[in-house]
């Protein structure tokens, strides 16, 4: 009979470089535990993975070694066994949420007696997303950040926060704010909506801890809408005044709606961000199909420790593979 195992995809490049050693001690710690580990460093072999672990019932889970980039990766593989996070990237925002570790041995902990609890995704036509989607400016100053962290060889260098002034101050003055039409398609009737920047929320969290959708929850069947009407970049400040101060909600100018499908087109192409990372357009109206988003219930199953206060599934820590 094979042994257990866990599945590990992970960045290299996360947390300054540390991705190797961190994936390292977790190995280790794996061992120790009576659990054989399998590691997958390139996209190549994160697919090749994933397709392991479903197929396989004595993989436990997959554990994403990295920021939010790595989980995005990994949930657009579409595993069937439950993930977890050694979180080492810039924001940690989906392990944050979880109350997930940098820690290689408090991860190892959560593998063996975490719980299994699931989480709603959404759709979009390229891919799906766990966080939020980010349509318009803030999606131009990601776009910008992303493109000043290319290296020689195209692949993402480490970065920080600081990181993302120049892209914010390049985006305040360049931006032209198009005109945004988001559509509610589900529920119905139907719902126009017109703004400058919109947003779409699976989970609570954005950078910095700014509370743009605070209610959002993972769990629900719902998204959670939040479109910004007035355009301009001082416009967008005063907006960002009032979220850092949760009064933004309510407020002239500023719409919210809990939805299962949106969709959305621009006066020209505007660009869009899905949990931190650059993701192409919406396209503009007649151009083209309407960007949309829509939810997609308990599409993942995510493994969490003791800490984590959230609904739980009827299966626990290294069992939970065997009894879904």
């Amino acid at each position: 009979m094979s042994p257990d195992w866990v599945g590990i995809v992970a960045n290299p490049g996360s947390g300054l470089g540390t991705g190797r050693r961190r994936v390292a001690h977790l190995v280790d710690h794996l061992r120790q535990r009576g659990l054989a580990a399998n590691v997958a460093w390139s996209p190549e072999e994160r697919g090749r993975l994933v397709a392991a672990t479903g197929a396989d019932p004595a993989c436990r889970c997959i554990v994403a070694v990295g920021g939010d980039g790595t989980v995005s990766a990994l949930l657009n593989e579409r595993p069937t066994v439950p993930i977890t996070v050694l979180a080492s990237g810039t924001e940690n925002l989906f392990a944050r949420h979880f109350g997930m570790s940098g820690h290689p041995e408090r991860v190892g902990e959560t593998i063996l007696g975490g719980r299994t609890i699931p989480l709603d995704l959404a759709q979009t036509p390229d891919c799906r997303f766990a966080l939020m989607a980010g349509i318009g400016f803030d999606a131009d100053v990601v776009t910008r950040h992303h493109q000043s962290r290319l290296g020689r060889a195209g692949k993402a260098l480490p970065t920080n926060r600081i990181a993302y002034v120049l892209p914010l101050l390049g985006s305040s003055w360049s931006y032209r704010f198009p005109p945004l039409e988001i559509t509610v398609t589900d529920p119905g009737p139907e719902e126009r909506l017109v703004g400058s920047m919109a947003f779409v929320f699976n989970l609570p969290r954005y950078a910095l801890g700014l509370p743009i959708a605070p209610e959002a929850r993972g769990d629900d069947g719902w998204l959670d809408l939040v479109v910004f009407r007035d355009p301009g970049p001082f416009q967008a400040l005063h907006y960002l005044w009032l979220v850092f101060r949760g009064l933004h909600l309510g407020q002239a100018g500023v719409e919210h709606r809990r939805v299962r499908r949106v969709t959305a087109t621009a006066a020209e192409r505007v660009p869009v961000q899905l949990d931190g990372d650059p993701r192409g357009t919406v396209p503009k109206a007649g151009d083209s199909s309407p960007w949309f988003a829509k939810v997609v219930p308990g599409a993942l199953k995510v493994l969490v420790g003791p800490e984590y206060s959230g609904p739980t599934l009827s299966f626990q820590g290294l069992d939970a593979r065997r009894s879904t």
